[in-house]
């Protein structure tokens, strides 16, 4: 049978086209409503990220509306993303720049101490690293009204100067502007129309919270069953805890790039820098040589003894230490984590340290400090009981 004249022999591939404009009419519809809710959700995202920019609720920029931290709160970790609604705040004179070891100083307590002229500013936050503490120090040097800065010099110093907190939004501090978009999140958002409603001052909802956290963490810390395994670990990492780090104070970037520069510019300003040495016990040393390095002890000592000696001749610049006491840095009553000082007495000599001037260590006494630390931990019995010795707080 033979096919029919009119027969098209492109007809297959008429039905082909046919079929295949059907699915993209299909596939278009389908899609329509998925590119339209990306559209939408790109289009708001722009708009809150304009709104945000333009109220500016961190204080980053040059306009907005000045939000303000609430005078005697202490923010804690919400910190991290104030540092310019407090650094920038010409109301504040005295700032502490310290990790979770100071984060329990309130601006009422500093000013108890130091005086009825000081208008103090905990900047305080858990785990800080060389960047966000350099972005911040970077805000105080630009601030001319900052006339004391309290700085911790903890052991992340040892760290490199490209180390920064991995939940510190360095974005909001940097110079990349792009960065900032990263600040469009629902705390951010919310904070932006707090400001637009007229709530310009901030303050930190968890006082209560954070004093029965560390109630707890003391309870737990001094519990038999701690106690026991802390005292273990002490004995079994006891070999090896003089060990050379073989570090020279070239090692230390973040100090000679980032904290002595600081220091210097604070220093040439006349403003008054305390720098605290933290008050961690001496089986610190022991418990964290296994997370942090297992020459711990000779870093730190070589690191204290290059930032003494570093900042020596600086005007206003002093240094201060108590862990080179047995009754302070022996004695794990005094604590709630081996890193962690609790006894408020200890919390109160620091301070009255500053004040006073006593318990400073200097280009003159460091190689004797030093060398009390290294004996104390080398032979530090944990098994010791301190209820005789009495720790003497001088009066205000």
């Amino acid at each position: 049978m033979t096919k029919p004249d009119n027969a098209s022999p492109v007809a297959p591939s008429a039905s082909r086209n046919a079929r295949r404009q059907s699915l993209k009419s299909i596939r278009w519809k389908a899609a329509r409503p998925m590119l339209f809710a990306a559209v939408l959700i790109s289009v708001l995202y722009l708009a809150l990220a304009a709104l945000v920019i333009a109220v500016d609720p961190h204080n980053v920029y040059r306009w907005g509306a000045e939000p303000r931290i609430e005078a005697g709160d202490t923010p804690r970790d919400l910190v991290i993303d104030w540092i310019d609604v407090a650094a920038k705040d010409p109301s504040y004179n005295t700032f502490l720049v310290g990790s979770s070891i100071t984060a329990m100083y309130t601006p009422e307590y500093m000013r108890e101490i130091l005086g009825p002229d000081t208008n103090a500013a905990n900047l305080s936050y858990g785990g800080p690293r060389p960047i966000d503490r350099d972005l911040v120090l970077d805000r105080l040097v630009d601030n001319p009204a900052v006339k004391r800065v309290i700085l911790t010099y903890d052991w992340t110093y040892m760290e490199g100067a490209d180390v920064a907190n991995r939940g510190f939004p360095t974005f909001l501090y940097d110079d990349d502007i792009t960065n900032d978009l990263r600040m469009v999140n629902p705390p951010t958002i919310r904070r932006t129309f707090d400001i637009l409603r007229g709530k310009t001052t901030y303050s930190n909802p968890d006082d209560a919270g954070y004093d029965a956290y560390i109630e707890n963490m003391y309870a737990r810390f001094q519990s038999p069953p701690e106690l026991s395994r802390i005292k273990r670990m002490v004995e079994r990492n006891r070999t090896g805890i003089t060990q050379s780090s073989g570090k020279t104070c070239d090692s230390f970037t973040a100090l000679n790039e980032q904290l002595i520069p600081d220091l210097q510019k604070l220093s040439a300003r006349g403003a008054q820098v305390d720098i605290l040495f933290p008050i961690v016990s001496y089986a610190f040393y022991y418990v964290r040589r296994n997370d942090i390095s297992p020459t711990l002890l000779d870093e730190q000592m070589v690191a204290r003894r290059c930032l003494v000696n570093a900042v020596a001749d600086l005007p206003n610049v002093s240094i201060f230490a108590l862990d080179n006491d047995p009754t302070v840095a022996g004695d794990l009553a005094n604590y709630r984590e081996v890193g962690h000082i609790y006894n408020p007495a200890i919390l109160r000599r620091f301070m009255m340290a500053i004040k006073n001037g006593s318990d400073r260590v200097t280009r003159e006494n460091i190689a004797e400090y030093e060398e009390e630390i290294r004996t104390a931990v080398k032979d530090y019995d944990p098994n010791r009981d301190y209820t005789d010795l009495r720790l003497v707080v001088p009066d205000l």
